[in-house]
């Protein structure tokens, strides 16, 4: 399963920087506020930024005096969903770069330190490296560090309470629907966020709502999948499990789930427990 480099149903956009840490500051701007950026252990000086909050969505663009955009797109509970440099104007030599698209927390540290809703500020430190190409890590890459702490704005979202959250062997997972495929006449949302675990959710044309039992063989089923670093590939998992479609509208489709996973080759089983989602859904 792949990302999309625009993150579908979402207002997630490239931001034209309009908060400055000078003479441009917002009003709502922290006087401590700031934004730290080092690239290829070159200090980079971030002049301006700025931060939309969506729903549990959130992204923040910062840009340097040197001609070198960052860009960051993650969640409320701290996963990342794309890290970006860019050239900041048309003169910049600097290349178009990228986050690992592939289990992304094993090469990039994202660290949601603090999120103040009443004062409507993020703070953040990450590391790691950014790819020419982000489903190659042979590819040339740079490696950024930083921190920042910003105000965000808040927007409506246009999907409330997107997104899809479950428990992993016990522990909190959330995702989002970052890329979509069509196999027959059956659309699949793939789930994923920036750990190992990715899920697949299938939604035929005909599709109704209620509740269905599913194994590997179905229709109608919630796939998994588990990065593996030894063989660097994915492991699609044996299923089994149940998945309730309670709402599905021309924009959206919503429901829950439960499986268990086993491991094609050894047998191990990871459960999962407590799925629900909300995804929007693509128009081809």
């Amino acid at each position: 399963m792949t990302k999309l480099k625009f993150i579908a149903f979402i207002l997630f956009t490239a931001l034209i920087a309009s908060c400055s840490s000078d003479d441009n500051k917002d009003e709502n701007e922290s006087e401590e506020s700031y934004f730290n950026f080092t690239y290829n252990n070159e200090t980079k000086t971030v002049t301006t930024w700025e931060a939309l909050k969506q729903g549990d969505f959130i992204e923040v663009l910062g840009t340097s005096s040197q001609g070198l955009a960052i860009d960051f797109k993650f969640n409320i509970y701290g996963n990342l969903y794309q890290a970006l440099t860019n050239p900041a104007t048309a003169n910049s030599n600097f290349p178009h770069l990228e986050a690992s698209e592939i289990f992304t927390a094993n090469t990039f540290t994202f660290t949601l330190e603090n999120l103040n809703t009443t004062d409507k500020t993020v703070q953040v430190k990450y590391s790691g490296k950014v790819y020419e190409n982000g489903y190659d890590l042979d590819s040339e890459s740079v490696n950024v560090s930083g921190s920042f702490k910003v105000s965000y704005k808040e927007i409506d979202p246009l999907i409330p309470n997107q997104g899809t959250s479950a428990k992993i062997d016990g522990k909190d997972w959330h995702g989002l629907s970052m890329s979509t495929s069509n196999e027959n006449g059956v659309k699949i949302l793939n789930i994923d966020n920036d750990s190992e675990y990715n899920f697949g959710i299938t939604l035929p044309d005909d599709s109704e709502t209620g509740a269905h039992t599913f194994t590997n063989d179905s229709e109608i089923k919630v796939a998994f999948q588990k990065y593996d670093l030894t063989t660097k590939e994915y492991v699609n998992y044996e299923v089994a499990g149940t998945i309730t479609y309670t709402t599905i509208s021309d924009f959206y489709v919503e429901g829950k789930f439960s499986l268990t996973a086993t491991h094609p080759t050894n047998n191990s089983k990871i459960v999962i427990s407590n799925g629900s989602f909300k995804e929007g859904i693509p128009l081809f």
